[in-house]
């Protein structure tokens, strides 16, 4: 109700008494949707904005130094002889001396201001709104209240019928007003209306904040609904766009903040799922090296050829065991195949395990994260005050999200970065990146890796303290390398492996590309996840 034209005529006056015969000083915008005009004494902030289109006069407003546009040059120097509002709409029109006038047309998402002089549209403030430059002032019917009978007090939908007759204007906030006057004094509804319509011509104001909106009240609000007085249009009018900001801010950041701590936390919270449940199937399979000591231990009882074999099994008292065998291999060569895939299995534990305890970490900094916001007051609840909304939740939210802002600042690490078995591993994240990685941040004794003879990642195994690097750790690290390479799909893949000393750029080399004096070559399988 703060654009109702029962609002605009008492804002009519205002302006009126305290701007009269002050010539303009400034007439700009420098937010989008606003027009600001200025006299010595004070300032008029009119928005066109949806869904909130506002006019309110203030005391100060300070002027940008840049992003600045000057607006209705004519205006400035010119004098408010008065201000009048268009009967039953939502138009205020200020008179200025020149035969000049501003139409502030408050139409929600129609708003516009309009400049008239000489009864002729010269200007427009959003230009977009071309059927304004044929303006017709129009002003609404004024009706009356049909015969009785009337609706029973409390069926506020016949009253709101009965009430619009007399003017189109009288809302459901008018309708539920007159419904509270006809049941709490026993008043006729055209009695009852009259006493709304005195209430909305006093000098007070009701601020109410339900679920997600702001509400301006000429009138008290329902029973029980918590809300703020003020006294005097101005000051009412500027806590309520003052709020209205607030909130809108609040509530943008707010769900920002939630969006942005919970994906990281759903995220981590998964894969962290997914490798424990990983790392439990791997520990509850049957130890591949047991089948393989079985195998080796009966290699004269299976016969060649063999699919499948059944062997006692000396883990397993009194009990047998099924072994699936590759017809292709002889027995000892299967046997083989087992401790191959023991060591493998083994490097996937191993390597679960690491991320596990890596997205622990990462799991509880997620947490801490996302309770920081569940701890603050969700908008929907946020108080209001005759300060505003609620100054402690808002500079909690501002106190998280600056430190949310300062951590999605941050630069992404350089290179990817992995560990296992004490040892870091990094890998270039595109060519350039793998040069940088390579001839920048690797130490001469460290070990290079890289895919053979086809387009990848450089890996760096970082040699600290000149500590000698386990087969398994560079298995690893190929296994990466085949990874972040263009054979990633392969079963197989060969990666050649040598101290980063022995590798050189050659002049003319595009970005990634090396020559390597002197390398060895490991087969590896790629890592299927990373």
């Amino acid at each position: 109700m703060h654009f109702h034209h029962l609002t605009l005529q008492k804002l009519a006056r205002y302006l009126s008494r305290r701007y009269a015969g002050i010539p303009v000083q400034a007439c700009f915008s420098q937010n989008r949707n606003e027009l600001v005009l200025g006299w010595e004494e004070g300032w008029l902030r009119i928005g066109c904005h949806s869904p909130l289109t506002y006019v309110v006069p203030v005391d100060s407003y300070t002027r940008a130094r840049k992003n600045v546009v000057d607006l209705f040059p004519d205006l400035l120097g010119e004098r408010l002889q008065g201000s009048r509002v268009v009967r039953h709409e939502r138009e205020l029109i200020l008179e200025f001396s020149g035969d000049q006038q501003l139409i502030l047309k408050l139409h929600g998402i129609s708003a516009n201001v309009l400049h008239r002089q000489a009864g002729q549209i010269v200007g427009l403030f959003n230009q977009q709104r071309e059927a304004d430059w044929t303006y017709v002032e129009q002003g609404g019917e004024t009706g009356t209240l049909p015969p009785p009978p009337y609706p029973a007090a409390e069926d506020r939908k016949g009253i709101g019928q009965v009430i619009r007759h007399r003017s189109q204007t009288y809302d459901k906030q008018f309708a539920r007003r007159t419904s509270e006057w006809m049941q709490r004094a026993q008043l006729s509804l055209p009695e009852a209306l009259e006493r709304v319509l005195a209430e909305a011509e006093d000098d007070t104001y009701y601020l109410v904040h339900e679920g997600n909106r702001l509400r301006f009240l000429l009138f008290p609000p329902a029973p029980e609904t918590p809300y703020t007085s003020v006294a005097g249009l101005a000051p009412a009018l500027d806590l309520f766009l003052r709020s209205h900001f607030q909130f809108e801010y609040y509530r943008q950041r707010y769900k920002a903040l939630t969006e942005a701590r919970a994906k990281p936390l759903e995220k981590y919270r998964k894969v962290y799922a997914s490798y424990q449940s990983n790392l439990q199937q791997l520990e509850a399979e049957r130890d591949l090296e047991e089948i393989g000591h079985i195998l080796m231990a009966h290699l004269h009882a299976i016969p060649a050829g063999s699919k499948q074999v059944r062997l006692a099994d000396f883990y397993r008292e009194g009990e047998e065991v099924d072994i699936k065998l590759d017809p292709r291999l002889t027995p000892q060569d299967n046997a083989a195949r087992y401790y191959r895939k023991h060591k493998d299995r083994r490097a996937k534990a191993s390597y679960l395990r690491e991320q596990i305890a890596d997205l622990e970490d990462k799991l509880l900094e997620a947490e801490t994260a996302w309770e920081a916001v569940e701890a603050l007051t969700p908008p929907e609840e946020l108080d209001l005050g005759p300060q505003g909304l609620d100054a402690e939740a808002i500079q909690a939210l501002r106190t998280i999200d600056k430190v949310t802002s300062k951590q999605s600042g941050k630069a992404p690490p350089p290179f990817r970065h992995f560990r296992q078995g004490g040892f870091d591993i990094y890998v270039g994240r595109h060519a350039r990146n793998s040069d940088e990685l390579s001839f920048k941040f690797a130490a001469k004794d460290d070990l290079w890796l890289h895919a053979k003879d086809v387009p990848g990642s450089h890996v760096i195994i970082r040699r600290a303290g000149g500590r000698e690097i386990p087969p398994p750790v560079v298995e690893y690290a190929a296994q990466l390398a085949a990874y972040f390479s263009k054979r990633r799909q392969d079963s197989l893949v060969p990666v050649q492996y040598t101290a980063r000393k022995y590798i050189r750029k050659r002049k003319g080399d595009p970005p990634g590309l090396v020559a390597v004096d002197r390398e060895d070559v490991i087969l590896v399988e790629p890592l299927r996840q990373v």
